[in-house]
């Protein structure tokens, strides 16, 4: 009995001395930190994938007196950075001490390997070869099906509007978002916008919306890579691979075969795997591919939705917008082209704005390679440190934007942006690391509300939320719960 006894005081007094350790990381560098539980760390604070609200709280706790501060998850520790001038340092000036991030990925997971998810060195020749692929010649190259589907779009909203008016927004800009993703990117046609139940749809739904896991067991994963490495943990199913894989992978190679010609990403992949010297095998162009359509598919779908939301609560801005549209057609012999979409300056505005209040990701995250000591402090960042971002506590700080809850798209004319910090704004992140696919992203949201704005006037009716709330299983900032809107047609548009 006293033996056992023993070995339980022994564990006990161990384990609590080591965490002790551990909790103190931060106090011992000097650093101020977010006060742990002396057993559980913060671990209460990990509410959600995204971590806006653990973000936001050491933000607020710490940003008037500190560079940096810590924080832990689980039991590792995280440097969070709160100065602007920092954070422009880590992501542009220093960014070759600062290329990677901890993502999990492995061998096994062949969707897996994307440039997304590699190191820094890995990364660096892929992130190379892939940037032409999002370049203004090849955005102009596919803007024609962009136009198409949007157009689609329109016409889908249209056939709503005979069975209702107050219609659920969220579902309508996923299905044009779908079809896109899965024509422009994919090669497939999908035709979700005229039968919402395609299979193609229901994989994406089933990928991306999932909900039914605990979100500290799918953090721990995220944040002990190494350890679920070593235990072999896929993080994609087996199904969703095998049907994105053999999807993508027959296409392409009907491609090949047929030499069919379509303007869109497939076609821009395959010039590029037969005249660049890496070689990219079908499952590599499948990876590619994959985080393609993963990044830009709930960020498109969830701007476009945020966007009309405000839009519809504030109809002043709203008219506004209307009428720069209809002013730069009318420029154009209302002909929607490239052209006429990049002179809607008023419109990015309106995007940007959105971006700001419902920022994509609500940090950016980024891995110490070698030791190194903050600018101007004696603050020093061990190799293998976690260093976050908080993009959205940054976007909500009264300092930098006044009223920063309330949606005014004239913070980013350009008088305004010039007097703001460049790092004031990471809507699609910043230095070489940042949104490969901005300009394709921001392409189909602009498409997208031109020609709903054109033809509709949205307003809130008693469906619609008061407030739009987020969902905690998502990395991104999802909308929990689908958006509704009054929709009327706007007559004598055409």
């Amino acid at each position: 009995m006293n033996f056992w006894l023993i070995i339980f005081w022994t564990f006990l007094s161990t384990s609590l001395s080591y965490l002790k350790v551990k909790y103190n990381y931060w106090d011992l560098k000097g650093i101020k930190q977010l006060k742990p539980h002396f057993i559980w760390g913060n671990l209460a604070k990990l509410k959600s994938l995204d971590h806006r609200y653990f973000m936001q709280e050491v933000y607020d706790a710490f940003h008037k007196q500190a560079k940096v501060a810590g924080a832990y998850i689980f039991t590792k520790p995280i440097a969070v950075i709160l100065d602007l001038e920092v954070v422009k340092t880590l992501l542009i000036k220093d960014f070759d001490k600062f290329s990677t991030r901890l993502v999990y990925h492995n061998d096994k997971d062949i969707l897996s390997r994307n440039f997304f998810n590699l190191e820094g060195v890995e990364w660096k020749p892929l992130r190379n070869t892939f940037s032409p692929t999002f370049s203004l010649e090849k955005m102009k190259f596919i803007f024609p099906t962009i136009k198409r589907i949007a157009e689609n779009c329109l016409q889908a909203y249209e056939k709503c509007l005979e069975e209702a008016e107050d219609l659920n927004i969220t579902d309508l800009n996923d299905r044009y978002v779908t079809d896109i993703t899965g024509e422009v990117l994919l090669g497939l046609e999908c035709n979700s916008l005229e039968d919402p139940n395609i299979e193609f749809r229901q994989v994406c739904r089933k990928m991306l919306r999932r909900s039914n896991f605990n979100i500290r067991w799918h953090i721990f994963k995220h944040t002990y890579v190494n350890i679920m490495k070593y235990f072999g943990h896929k993080n994609i199913s087996h199904c969703i691979e095998t049907f994105f894989r053999d999807t993508v992978c027959t296409n392409i190679k009907a491609r090949e075969r047929q030499a069919i010609v379509r303007h869109d990403f497939v076609d821009i992949l395959l010039e590029m795997k037969t005249t660049t010297d890496m070689n990219l095998s079908y499952e590599d162009l499948a990876s590619q591919l994959f985080i393609f359509f993963v990044a830009g598919f709930e960020t498109s779908t969830a701007t476009m939705s945020n966007a009309l939301f405000e839009l519809a609560r504030h109809t002043q801005i709203q008219k506004k917008l209307r009428k720069e549209i209809l002013k730069v057609l009318a420029s154009h012999d209302n002909e929607l082209s490239y052209e006429a979409l990049m002179e809607m300056k008023y419109l990015d505005q309106v995007i940007n704005e959105t971006l700001r209040i419902y920022a994509p990701l609500s940090y950016l995250q980024r891995i110490a390679s070698e030791d190194y000591q903050i600018p101007h402090t004696d603050i020093i960042l061990d190799k293998g440190t976690e260093v976050f971002i908080p993009v959205r506590a940054i976007h909500y700080d009264a300092e930098i934007y006044k009223n920063p809850h309330e949606f005014q798209p004239e913070r980013f004319s350009t008088h305004e942006v010039a007097q703001r910090h460049s790092q004031a704004f990471l809507g699609f992140g910043d230095g070489p690391r940042n949104c490969i696919g901005m300009l394709y992203g921001r392409i189909q949201v602009k498409l997208g509300l031109v020609m709903l704005l054109r033809h509709f006037r949205f307003t809130h009716s008693q469906k619609t939320c008061q407030e739009i709330e987020f969902s905690n299983h998502q990395f991104g900032t999802v909308p929990a719960a689908d958006i509704y809107l009054k929709v009327e047609k706007l007559e004598g548009m055409c």
